[in-house]
Order: structure tokens, then C-alpha cells, then sequence
């Protein structure tokens, strides 16, 4: 009896081994598809799109890297050019949120998504939609523009965000102070008291076109990346019948969880097939039950305008990082740095370090765990296209 009871224990110590020694060696080949620089990731990104048979365009971008290196948007088409189902994969379009869209871009290759295309179903993967926020580890873009509040007609009258106007001396103050800190803090909790937070939250984050210096500054015209998403969308979507687009972010939601985000009407059409692809975890930003609020310069709104006969489904994929207060304030230090204390300033490295951790936590578990959704959710969103 004793002699069963202790090869019982052994099989069971032998068992936990081996299972914790699988999950270690599955974490740490994932691991290696995610990178912790712009430069890096891309060289990544070419490489396995070339093995993996791309036809490859690399769109240079005006400006330089923090080490003078050059930028580029690449565009890597996998199947063919003539499909009429395109499911379109995009990393980077905030800058520092680029390093989790590349792992996963990066990992599906290795993985071999695209042997599993059919004749009339091809991926097309934008690597570093906003190459200068990416390799300079910043949301915004070489003109300061946050890329998703852009994409409005610059030919009417700019909106009005009457909000961030009144607290913009504290959502992206000239100074980083203790006391201009404490200052700013009460006067953003009043305003939310006084007005509720969703108007709160609109005033900081909805976009503003009124201070080129602040945060989620949507600009007064079309910038680089809004202009290369259009020539992308004419070379390679223009003959498709059906694109369904995910954009890779990170910075909203509860740790490594997801969420995809449309901001379309739950009666759209649009609304009801993704919410019969991928189910619960589909939210609007019409309801108030998504982690983003609505954006009315969105290119997820842009994108059915420029293909009237297509059927679009463009959404975000969002994952979870550290709660949006902190998130919050990364960006306004961060943005205080950058056009004010300079990049050879003593807390630097700091305020640079504490952005690019709130977009890409550097936790093995949390890229282990957003590849394996993001995989999950990109095979799912071929069943359902092909």
C-alpha cells in the first residue's frame, strides 16, 4: 500500500514537471516573436514575411528614429493581390502601442496563418502604421497628431471640444511640478464630479484640435499616416467585396484581457456580424459599455466611407494594460517631456520608461497571453471571411 501510495506521488511530481516545463518552453518561444524596440521588431517582421512568402512595400516616413535610423510603414501582402475577401492586420497606429500588434503580426507568421488562406482570401499586415511614435515610444505622430482623431473632413469647420479647452493647463500643463500636479489633479476631479465622467472622460481623451503642444491633438490636416492608410487603401482594397480590418491596441482594459471595439450603431450590420464572429467581447462605443469612448475622427469610421460597395468590418483589438488613470498620466508626462524638458532631461529615461510600460508591460505572461487571444481571434476571423 505505501509502495502504491509513493509511485502515485512520484507520477503526480512527474506530470506537474512536465506540464510546468511545456508552459515554460511554449511562454519562451512566444517571447521571442514580441521585441523591445522599433528596429528590432521590424527586422522581425521582414524577415518572417519574407519567408513566409510576402510581396513586401516599405513606405519611407520624413523623419528620423532617436538614432537617426530610418522610418518606414511596411506593408507585407500575403495571397493574392485580385481576392475578394482581405482581412487587414495593423500594428503601430499608436506609436508605442505597436509592440504587441508586431508580436502578434510576428508570431502568426511563424505560426503559419497564411497556409491556411483559400484562393480568394488574402492577409494584408501593416507593420508601424505610425513608424515615429513607434520608435520614438510615443502615441502621437511627428506632428504631435493622435492618428485616430484625424480622420475627420478638414474641409469643414474643426470641432470644438469646449471641455478639453478648460482643462487643457492641466491635461498638458507646462510644468510637471509637484504643485502644478496636485493643482491639476483637483481640478480635474471636480470637473468630473461637476459633470460626470463621461464627460470627463471625453474632455481629455475625445480630441482637440485647438493645442498643437496637447494630448489627443487631432490636427488641422491630413497628416503622413492618414495619407498612407489612403494610398494603402487604393492599391490593395480597392477590388475587395469584403475587408474586415483589426487594429492592434493596447492601453484600455483590465490586465492582458481584450475587447474588440467597434464604433457603429448596435442595429448596423456591421455590428451584428461581429458580434456573431466573435461574440461577447464585442463592444460598441455607442453603448457606454466599451472601455473606449466614441471617437468621432476614428479611420474605423473613415474606412466605409472609402469603400461604399465593400462590405467593411473595421474594429479595435484592445488589451488591457494598468488601470487609465495611470495610463492618463504617463501620457501627460510624457507629453511634458517632449515639447517641453527635452529628451536629455534628468527624468527622462523615467517618464519614457513609464509610457512604453503602460502600453507593453514587460511581463512574459501578459505577451503569452495577448498572443494566444490575438491568435484566437485572428483564426476565427478567417473562419468565418473564407
Amino acid at each position: 500500500m505505501h509502495s502504491n501510495f509513493f509511485w502515485i506521488i512520484i507520477t503526480m511530481i512527474f506530470f506537474f514537471c512536465t506540464s510546468y516545463t511545456n508552459d515554460k518552453q511554449k511562454t519562451n518561444k512566444v517571447i521571442k516573436y514580441f521585441s523591445n524596440d522599433y528596429t528590432k521588431a521590424r527586422k522581425k517582421f521582414i524577415d518572417t514575411s519574407l519567408m513566409a512568402g510576402a510581396s513586401i512595400k516599405s513606405l519611407k516616413n520624413p523623419n528620423k528614429g532617436p538614432n537617426n535610423e530610418a522610418l518606414y510603414t511596411d506593408i507585407a501582402l500575403f495571397g493574392s493581390k485580385d481576392a475578394k475577401n482581405v482581412l487587414v492586420l495593423i500594428s503601430g497606429t499608436h506609436g508605442v502601442e505597436g509592440f504587441a500588434g508586431s508580436g502578434i503580426q510576428t508570431g502568426l507568421l511563424q505560426e503559419g496563418i497564411t497556409s491556411k488562406l483559400t484562393h480568394d482570401t488574402s492577409i494584408l499586415m501593416i507593420h508601424a502604421l505610425n513608424p515615429y511614435g513607434f520608435a520614438h515610444i510615443r502615441r502621437f505622430d511627428e506632428d504631435n497628431v493622435d492618428p485616430n482623431r484625424n480622420f475627420i473632413d478638414h474641409s469643414e469647420s474643426l470641432p470644438k471640444n469646449t471641455g478639453y479647452e478648460y482643462l487643457s493647463d492641466s491635461i498638458a500643463p507646462n510644468s510637471i511640478s509637484f504643485f502644478s500636479n496636485i493643482k491639476s489633479f483637483f481640478k480635474l476631479l471636480w470637473y468630473g464630479v461637476k459633470n460626470g465622467q463621461t464627460k470627463l472622460k471625453f474632455a481629455i481623451s475625445g480630441g482637440q484640435y485647438s493645442d498643437p503642444k496637447g494630448l489627443f491633438y487631432g490636427g488641422r490636416s491630413k497628416t503622413w499616416m492618414n495619407q498612407t492608410m489612403g494610398y494603402i487603401s487604393e492599391k490593395y482594397l480597392v477590388q475587395a467585396e469584403r475587408v474586415v480590418v483589426l487594429d492592434i491596441h493596447t492601453g484600455l482594459g483590465h490586465y492582458g484581457e481584450y475587447e474588440i471595439i467597434l464604433n457603429e450603431k448596435e442595429e448596423t450590420a456591421a455590428y451584428k456580424r461581429a458580434k456573431k464572429w466573435w461574440g461577447d467581447k464585442v463592444k460598441t462605443t455607442f453603448s457606454n459599455e466599451s472601455v473606449s469612448i466614441h471617437l468621432p475622427g476614428s479611420f474605423k469610421l473613415a474606412l466605409p466611407r472609402m469603400f461604399p460597395n465593400a462590405e467593411v468590418t473595421a474594429v479595435s483589438l484592445e488589451f488591457g494594460t494598468i488601470s487609465s488613470m495611470r495610463v492618463f498620466w504617463a501620457l501627460r508626462s510624457e507629453n511634458w517631456l517632449y515639447h517641453h524638458g527635452g529628451r536629455n532631461h534628468l527624468k527622462a529615461e523615467k517618464i519614457k520608461s513609464k509610457l512604453l510600460r503602460a502600453f507593453y508591460p514587460d511581463d512574459p505572461k501578459w505577451k503569452f497571453k495577448v498572443w494566444i487571444q490575438g491568435q484566437k481571434i485572428v483564426e476565427q476571423t478567417l473562419m468565418h471571411i473564407q
